[in-house]
This record gives C-alpha cells, sequence and structure tokens, in this order.
C-alpha cells in the first residue's frame, strides 16, 4: 500500500489546487478549475473506506492481542491453581502457594490492563485522525459550497436539490 495516497494527502493537493488558483483582482476570492477540483474531492471520498477498513484492521488485531493476553492469564492462572493444589500438602506450603497464585493472577491482570490501555490508545489516536480528517473535508466543502452559491447567487432551494441524493 505505500503507492497508495492517504486522504489527508489527497486534501493536502486539494488544498495546493485551491492555493494555487488564479486569483480574481481586488478580491479575495479565485478562480479554480472545476474538473480538477471534483476529481480531487472524489478521489478523498474514494480512498475514506480504504483508510477505515484499515483501521478496522488495526483494531480487530488489538482485540485479538487484548484476547491472546486474556486467554495467557487465564491459563497462567489455571496453572497457578494446578500448582497450587500440588503443593496444597501442609499448610505453610498452601500459604506460599497462594501468595505466588494472587501474585501470578494479579501480573497478568495488570498486563492485560496494560495492553488493553495500550491498545484503546493507539486506537483513539487514529480514530482522532480519522475525524480531524473527515471534519476538515467537511469543513473545506461546506466553505466550498458557500462561495459557489455565493458566487452564483444560487438560492436555498437550489442548494437544496443539489444535496439531495441522486440528483
Amino acid at each position: 500500500m505505500p503507492d497508495q495516497t492517504t486522504a489527508e494527502e489527497k486534501l493536502a493537493r486539494l488544498r495546493e489546487l485551491v492555493l494555487n488558483a488564479r486569483a480574481m483582482p481586488m478580491s479575495a476570492s479565485c478562480v479554480v478549475n472545476r474538473g480538477e477540483v471534483l476529481a480531487a474531492i472524489d478521489e478523498v471520498i474514494d480512498g475514506l473506506p480504504d483508510e477505515i477498513s484499515d483501521a478496522q484492521r488495526v483494531i480487530d488485531r488489538s482485540q485479538a492481542k487484548i484476547a491472546e493476553g486474556e486467554a495467557e492469564s487465564q491459563r497462567l492462572l489455571a496453572q497457578a491453581k494446578d500448582e497450587a493444589q500440588k503443593l496444597a500438602r501442609d499448610s505453610q506450603i498452601v500459604k506460599v502457594a497462594e501468595e505466588q497464585a494472587a501474585k501470578i493472577k494479579a501480573d497478568a491482570e495488570a498486563e492485560a490492563a496494560a495492553l488493553r490501555k495500550e491498545t484503546d490508545l493507539f486506537i483513539d489516536s487514529r480514530m482522532a485522525s480519522f475525524e480531524s480528517v473527515l471534519h476538515k473535508t467537511s469543513s473545506q466543502v461546506r466553505t466550498a459550497r458557500s462561495r459557489l452559491a455565493e458566487r452564483s447567487n444560487l438560492d436555498p432551494a437550489d442548494r437544496a436539490k443539489a444535496a439531495a441524493p441522486g440528483a
């Protein structure tokens, strides 16, 4: 997937199109090639499902790692219980075995909790990144539509028709 550009790179390209657009004299407005801008927007929209599915794969792998950690903690707990039963011959041995079992269980639970937190932080950072990209895209589209409406004197009914699915 190294050949593919990310949504952020595509948005940066779209920004460059607008940034390098021919300026209108004595105005903050510019003239952009509609086809190029629409193609750039379509590229971003087309790429989002891939990035979202990539994020889902990351989430799935993280959940698998959590499950592995929990399975390992269960295995360690079962192993500790078995060892405690074997050592149950006298009260001092039982006491030592119970302490070891509790430590193994606490260690396994702490490790599982640390893995879960690390995974959640990673997933949250990826989702925040996607949220930022989506927010930027939405904001840019909203701004572009507003400028287009102002430039073309579109009334709200025309804009509603254009925004309707299948229009």
